[in-house]
């Protein structure tokens, strides 16, 4: 599943939340969209620190599609 989040964040340029472990053990959630993957490293956009970064797959502990507003038309 989380694959799957991830290449459909990267097809559609669509934000994601993730939890990410970092080197030293700190967990860390993050609004990001994937730009581009292989089997080791996410390389995204971080929207929190506004920067390119690359994330070690084996790293994210969990992906989520971000939940969007409704929009209302009014006439």
């Amino acid at each position: 599943m989380s694959k799957y989040v991830l290449q459909h964040s990267r097809s559609t340029s669509m934000p994601i939340q993730i939890i990410y472990e970092a080197k030293d053990g700190s967990l860390s959630q993050r609004l990001v969209t994937v730009r581009r993957m292989n089997e080791e490293n996410v390389f995204v956009w971080c929207h929190n620190k506004k920067a390119v970064r690359s994330l070690r797959v084996e790293n994210i502990l969990s992906v989520q599609k971000r939940r969007q507003r409704m929009m209302h038309a009014y006439a």
